[in-house]
């Protein structure tokens, strides 16, 4: 039977930072800067 272990030390790393809770926290900051300029923008336009 083939080994279906995919869990290498270099296939968990995220592909630009250090860390996944990095990558979730870029992720997370990256919503709230979309979310409040759909909200100037909305603001502006109105």
């Amino acid at each position: 039977m083939p080994d279906t272990k995919f869990n290498t030390p270099a296939a968990e790393k995220p592909p630009i930072f250090r860390t996944w809770n990095h990558f979730y926290a870029f992720v997370l900051a990256l919503h709230a800067v979309i979310i409040l300029l759909f909200y100037v923008f909305k603001m502006a336009y109105a």
